[in-house]
């Protein structure tokens, strides 16, 4: 007579848990999404602060309007060490899949919806008081999101050579998107109006966007 053994019972896993157990194994792909919705919001504040300089000095393309780019580059990349230091490659535990994809979904709608409001509104050539007035109500609903998310500066574990390795990376990143800006805001004329600095800014943005995640990923925030 055989011996019979019996089947073991093989736990059956949920969509979610298959879901979260996937990303749990492959944290890249969890650091990119997160990284992909911070770049709504830090693309969102960089548009806010170049549209509302370029509005009021009255300036469109060329090497100025690189200039300005700078600086809403800057804020932009000071604010996504803010996030992505305390969010994408911090060290947050016990959070549930739902809970990740409501903060992503709440961080990329808040940027998406301000870079749409931008480029609808640049259209149509809006003054500069109104981006101003974007830029406020922006900052406001990110305050409200960070503070909700329950982040918190005290919680990091400082370690001052990642500042100045942070700067060395965007440094670059921001002489890639301001080169970039330049060079396209002159030869991109589509539109004939503000939209035209908006997608030079845009395709900008989105080659420095892959520079970041990997400077980040491999020198900044290493593990």
């Amino acid at each position: 007579m055989d011996n019979y053994q019996p089947a073991q019972n093989t736990p059956v896993l949920s969509f979610s848990q298959k879901i979260t157990f996937f990303l749990e194994t492959h944290t890249v792909v969890y650091q990119f999404l997160r990284f992909g919705c911070i770049g709504f919001l830090n693309t969102g504040l960089g548009f806010l602060v170049t549209n509302t300089i370029s509005k009021a000095l009255g300036i469109s393309q060329g090497w100025q309007y690189g200039l300005v780019t700078g600086v809403g580059f800057i804020c932009a990349v000071i604010q996504s060490y803010l996030w992505n230091r305390t969010w994408t490659f911090g060290s947050e535990t016990g959070v549930t899949l739902w809970k990740n994809l409501r903060r992503l979904f709440l961080v990329g709608l808040l940027g998406g919806l301000t870079i749409l409001l931008i480029l609808i509104s640049s259209k149509f050539f809006a003054p500069a008081y109104f981006f101003f007035i974007l830029l406020i109500v922006y900052l406001i609903f990110e305050t409200v999101l960070w503070k909700h998310f329950g982040f918190h500066l005290s919680d990091w574990n400082h370690e001052s050579h990642s500042f100045a390795i942070f700067f060395v990376v965007t440094g670059v990143g921001f002489l890639i998107n301001s080169t970039l800006s330049a060079v396209f805001s002159t030869h991109i004329h589509i539109t004939l109006s503000d939209l035209d600095k908006n997608i030079a800014l845009s395709l900008a943005t989105g080659v420095s966007l892959f520079w970041n995640f990997i400077g980040y990923k491999v020198v900044v925030f290493k593990k």
